[in-house]
């Protein structure tokens, strides 16, 4: 009977021990999964401000401060806004403080709108703009994770809220800070849930962000509400001061390195008292009949009773199983790869699947350059390799394309997975679908008729090639035309057909110029050409090709039309204005001499 009855004890500790270890590990992979989906969320909110902050309208507009630059940057800070749903305001301000460009949602019907230029505000003390100020390009600022505080009052009901801002800089000079206000309220929702734990939010001063009892959330706005110590008083100090703590049915860990922030965010997890004492009731019926079976020396007894744990497993497992069932939160959003050391794809998730359209079975055993664009060389994939290889992160954007042979475009991040050897063994990729942002992008540089980089791309591709022709010492030219009586053709046939016209003459620019020549649509019926690393004459030469291809093409409708040309190269240190000048004035001297010519600066 003693013996039985120890026999019993000791299988019931070993169980309750293996049954908490079991909880951690739970725990653990729960973290993990909301690990990946924050990561996600602030990254995309990261490529949100990249794109304002590195887009030819924003730039053109700093630079210029027209009315026409400032309605198509407000545009593209417009249809950025539109296209997250988690985007609650998003600001311009300029280097002295003052707001220039904010876009609002309404809380209430989820409209936007645009703040007018005597609602807007001076934000040079607020600690957003100071801070963001002093940031070198490329990097960003976080906020804590705060309430919407409206005219000195917080907003009801609670809306949690996060700010991301970057420094605007544009040759080296600040020109300002670009700030977004995200909703952080669907965030909380996902990390604070769990079919197995109650789970508490706290910052590193300790004050509760979230509480299971919602009443009892946000304590550092309510006095009356518990702080850290006050519901944990006997871990509070372990779970502050450690990232990863394991207390007895308390297991915490810290978020703080993802935000790079002073919250250093903290999530708590407690086990729901229902499935523990589910766990422990199964365990002392597995204790018990384990001495029903130790009195009888019964095998099968013995048998029998072994059937109980592995119940209790079989439990257990279809816990964690609900736990995975919750990364598909994450699949949705954020595309994740995982490959070996020689880039080999070994697995993929849902997300990666949906976007691309390939099944698991297409993808394993591939590479992730099999999917490139041919926009992208594959020296690019080759030099991410090598840095990679290093034991480097790399982070950046890439062309590629969709099964249907559809444009992708994607942001990746790449990490080296190292063995417990301090060897890397292969690489995990996060990838974030960024089309839908890159297609405004392209909306915002691209004449809608003709397909063409429009003229504001041309500017900024003008000052690029200028810049490096000053610094290196090569050549480039540009070619403008425009058409010879397109104003008759008009008159003749219609607008219609003479926008007919300038799609086809834009098709045979596109098919007859190199990828590195730059084409566009200048304005009306006048088009230019940058043409890179190429000297007057042969520019003149190519000039003159395209003169005769198009001369010799029959145009539907009209049949056959012809242009005149002006042709100069860029001399160093001139100005991009003096440069269009003088190629403007031979295209000027090509019409003066008869038109369908051309002639050089």
């Amino acid at each position: 009977m003693i013996v039985a009855l120890v026999t019993s004890f000791i299988n019931y500790k070993i169980s309750f021990v293996d049954l908490d270890e079991t909880l951690h590990e739970i725990s653990q992979s729960e973290v993990s999964f909301k690990r990946d989906y924050l990561s996600g969320y602030i990254k995309s909110s990261e490529i949100l401000l990249s794109s304002i902050v590195k887009s030819d309208l924003t730039k053109e507009f700093v630079l210029s401060n027209e009315i026409n630059d400032k309605i198509n940057a407000t545009n593209l800070f417009y249809a950025l806004a539109f296209s997250d749903k988690d985007v609650m305001q998003l600001r311009y301000i300029d280097r002295t403080g003052k707001e220039v460009i904010r876009i609002d949602r309404n809380s209430s019907t989820d409209d936007l709108h645009v703040i007018s230029d005597n609602n807007m505000q001076d934000k040079k003390e607020r600690s957003y703009f100071k801070e963001a100020a002093t940031l070198k390009e490329n990097q960003y600022w976080y906020s804590n994770i705060d309430l919407n505080v409206e005219h000195g009052k917080i907003e009801q009901p609670l809306k949690p809220t996060f700010r991301v801002a970057t420094p605007l800089i544009i040759n080296d000079q600040f020109y300002g800070v670009v700030v977004v206000n995200l909703l952080f309220g669907e965030t909380i929702n996902f990390l604070s849930f769990s079919e197995n734990f109650n789970i508490y939010l706290a910052n590193g001063d300790g004050n509760i962000i979230h509480h299971p009892d919602n009443s009892q959330s946000w304590s550092q706005y309510f006095s009356n509400l518990k702080k850290l110590d006050g519901i944990f008083p006997n871990s509070a100090s372990n779970i502050l001061k450690s990232n990863a703590f394991y207390g007895e049915g308390v297991y915490s860990y810290s978020l703080g390195d993802l935000f790079g922030n002073k919250d250093n965010l903290k999530v708590i997890f407690t086990p729901k008292s229902g499935v523990k004492k589910t766990m422990q009731n199964k365990n002392i019926i597995s204790a018990l009949l384990i001495a029903l079976t130790v009195l009888a020396v019964s095998f099968p007894l013995s048998w029998f009773a072994s059937i109980i744990p592995s119940r209790l497993q079989s439990k257990l497992s279809e816990a964690y199983y609900k736990i995975k069932k919750n990364a598909a939160v994450i699949d949705k959003h954020v595309m994740i790869l995982s490959t070996d050391r020689d880039g080999v794809i070994k697995q993929v998730n849902m997300c990666f699947g949906e976007t691309t359209g390939y099944s698991t079975d297409e993808v394993i055993g591939k590479k992730q350059s099999d999917f490139r664009h041919s926009d992208t060389s594959l020296e690019t994939y080759g030099d991410i390799r090598e840095l990679i290889l290093t034991g480097n992160v790399w982070e950046g954007e890439l062309k590629e394309i969709d099964k249907e042979g559809n444009d992708l475009w994607v942001h990746k991040f790449i990490t080296p997975d190292v063995n417990a050897d301090g060897m890397i063994n292969g690489f995990t990729t996060i990838v974030q679908n960024i089309t839908d942002k890159k297609n405004i992008e392209l909306l915002s540089i691209t004449d809608s008729l003709t397909g063409l980089y429009n003229r504001y791309k041309l500017e900024s591709v003008l000052l690029s090639e200028s810049s490096r022709c000053d610094r290196y010492k090569n050549n480039f030219s540009v070619i403008i035309f425009d058409i010879d009586f397109f104003k008759k053709i008009n008159d003749t046939y219609g607008h219609l057909v003479g926008d007919d016209v300038l799609i086809h003459l834009a098709k045979l620019l596109k098919e007859n110029t190199s990828i590195t020549d730059v084409v566009s649509r200048w304005g009306g019926e006048e088009f230019l050409i940058v043409a890179c690393n190429i000297n007057l004459h042969d520019t003149y030469i190519f000039a003159e090709k395209l003169r005769i291809l198009i001369e010799n093409y029959n145009f539907p409708s009209i049949g056959k039309m012809t242009i005149s040309c002006g042709v100069a190269q860029y001399i160093n240190n001139e100005s991009i204005s003096e440069l269009v000048s003088r190629a403007d004035f031979a295209l000027y001297q090509a019409k003066k001499m008869g038109r369908n010519k051309v002639v050089k600066a």
